[in-house]
């Protein structure tokens, strides 16, 4: 909450509120982020798999048939089917051939649960797009909207005709703010997670963060062109996005450059003190400047910008040397942990090291073994993302190896590189196999 030490991003849910119950989630402990932490560890050679078939069977089957009322509008890529199946898809992309072949069906069964979500996610936001009404955070974020499902789809080996149809969703949504005051994903409310005070927000705002807002789009329009997608007005859309990031780009006192997480005034110089809600008072963590700055970086690599790409990876250096203090809860979200794993993903990306104060700062922050993750919490803020990101002793930051599942693609940071054995992309409805 603004007005004091900001832990988080202004949409990061409160690590004390209770998650709604749902039988798969991956937001709160309990049987899909237990499989996805032994599926992870049988990865990396380190868990049993004998634990990994225990958890696999009991986990729920996805539901066949047709979509039950309120399935679609409350499945994400943390909830439900599509995360049922991106948590079965690192199984079976990690488990022994025998394992994964015993619950290939029940993996198939919840990828085609996901396809018909995605279709009812599609269809409504068109749907609004015709009306010309704005759009809800949970519509398009990578937290709770298309973005998220987008991602799911992006774990498919080969182009896929339905990532390809969010993607020009996203291009439309996108485009329909050009030549507006307000960009296509303005939000017309509160940016806080239970959309209090929603009186301070009279004209909405922009989230500009990774989880919530436009850097999630961008990430998700930068993997999906980086894995081959191609579709009409996809680098006008990313590079309008980008555009909106270099109007917004603030510097600090070395000349670094900062992002703000959330802007509820437009014009950007009118007046920044009361339009801004600061991120340099943030942790720079996935929901933070890290998270921003690394789908620049994906957009800088897939654009050819290498401009772009430096900017970014300044802007990590910096809130690394600047904001690693603000610290006060592990985990994937706004945790030293996540900052850990986008950092490596960025230094492997850059082709060369982060400066030694950011890389010192960051094993300082790593070293704060009493930093509580939230009670019960799930991959994002819970033990379960430190456990995954992590060796199984805690003592490096490590990223999926090649030929395992990227588990962190999920998060918007980092390109799948699926198996070979991972099952081909299924044809749109109507379309010959």
């Amino acid at each position: 909450m603004y007005g004091g030490v900001a832990v988080s991003a202004l949409g990061c849910p409160d690590p004390f509120a209770e998650v709604p119950a749902h039988p798969c989630t991956l937001l709160a402990d309990g049987p899909l982020t237990t499989t996805l932490r032994r599926a992870v560890r049988v990865g990396q050679r380190k868990g049993s798999r004998q634990r990994l078939r225990d958890a696999l069977d009991r986990l729920p089957p996805a539901p066949t048939g047709d979509l039950l009322p309120g399935e679609s509008s409350g499945a994400s890529a943390f909830v439900g089917a599509p995360a049922l199946a991106a948590v079965l898809r690192v199984a079976t992309t990690n488990a022994p051939d025998d394992i994964a072949a015993d619950y290939r069906q029940r993996f198939e069964e919840a990828d085609a649960r996901l396809d018909l979500i995605v279709r009812d996610r599609l269809w409504a936001a068109y749907r609004r797009l015709d009306e010309r009404t704005g759009p809800a955070r949970a519509e398009f974020s990578v937290r709770e909207g298309l973005a998220g499902l987008g991602l799911c789809l992006l774990q498919r080996p080969g182009p896929d005709p339905l990532l390809a149809n969010v993607v020009e969703c996203f291009v439309e949504l996108v485009l329909s703010g050009r030549g507006e005051p307000r960009p296509g994903w303005w939000v017309h409310d509160s940016p806080c997670h239970d959309l209090s005070e929603r009186k301070e927000w009279p004209h909405g705002h922009a989230d500009l963060s990774l989880p919530d807002g436009s850097a999630g789009i961008l990430a998700l329009l930068a993997l999906a062109r980086s894995q081959g997608v191609s579709v009409y007005g996809l680098d006008v859309a990313m590079r309008t996005v980008v555009e909106w990031y270099r109007a917004h780009q603030r510097t600090d006192e070395t000349g670094y450059a900062w992002w703000p997480d959330v802007v509820t005034d437009p014009e950007p110089d009118s007046a920044p003190e009361l339009h801004l809600r600061q991120a340099n008072h943030s942790a720079p963590g996935w929901c933070g400047t890290l998270g921003i700055a690394r789908s620049l970086q994906l957009a800088g690599i897939a654009l050819g910008d290498d401009e772009l790409c430096e900017t970014a990876v300044d802007a990590a250096c910096t809130a690394l040397m600047r904001d690693t203090h603000e610290f006060f809860w592990g985990g994937l979200c706004h945790g030293p942990q996540g900052a850990a794993l986008i950092a490596k993903r960025m230094f492997r990306d850059a082709g060369g090291p982060f400066s030694d104060a950011a890389v010192g700062e960051l094993r300082t922050a790593l070293d704060w073994k009493a930093l509580p993750t939230t009670p019960r919490g799930g991959l994002l803020d819970g033990a379960v993302g430190v456990q995954v990101s992590q060796t199984p002793d805690k003592s490096e930051t490590v990223l999926p190896s090649p030929g395992t599942a990227q588990w962190d693609s999920l998060l918007g940071v980092a390109a799948p590189r699926p198996a070979s054995r991972a099952v081909p992309a299924r044809p749109l409805l109507g379309e010959s196999a």
